[in-house]
């Protein structure tokens, strides 16, 4: 076999032993760690600060009114993936990094004004960016309370994310 052949070869099939997809996004300059999700086809970068970071998949809930019922309906589940650093305590939480993930669908049905995540009151859902299937995005309120320690640096942290997967939004605002 020719070299190229199976240097390419060899990538695909790396690809699909890890599940990762050779297309990641480009590396944030001062952002070395890197956490991926094959499942969503999700890349996130954070500086070496935030080394020994962990990740909590939560669920949220998409809820729309129901007429013949009166009342919101739950209509589906979807993870929110959030970065927290390792400093984070109960006592003195450090800023998490709360991001959702959406079907393209979905993100349709909340600029249509007929999908609302449980998860935040007020605020609204800002696109980081997207892929074919999904959208991360997060609340615009995800960081309010500035006395919590890291709200400014997750700012920058998330800035330089989406300047790495730098795209047009779906639905520009």
């Amino acid at each position: 076999m020719k070299p190229k052949l199976l240097l390419a070869l060899a990538l695909v099939l790396s690809s699909a032993l890890t599940g990762c997809s050779t297309n990641v996004p480009n590396h944030p300059d001062g952002l070395p760690l890197r956490y991926r999700n094959a499942r969503y086809d999700f890349t996130f970068f954070l500086p070496t600060s935030w080394r020994g970071y962990s990740v909590l998949i939560q669920q949220w809930e998409g809820e729309t009114y129901s007429p013949t019922a009166d009342k919101l309906i739950v209509v589906g589940h979807e993870p929110m993936i959030t970065f927290r650093h390792p400093q984070w305590r109960p006592n003195t939480p450090y800023q998490d990094i709360p991001v959702l993930v959406f079907t393209r669908a979905q993100w349709d049905l909340l600029h249509q004004g007929k999908l609302w995540p449980s998860l935040f009151a007020g605020g609204t859902m800002d696109e980081l960016w997207h892929t074919q299937k999904f959208v991360f995005a997060m609340s615009s309120r995800y960081n309010a309370d500035d006395d919590v320690k890291g709200w400014k640096s997750t700012g920058d942290i998330i800035k330089q994310n989406c300047a790495a997967n730098k795209i047009p939004h779906l639905y520009p605002e």
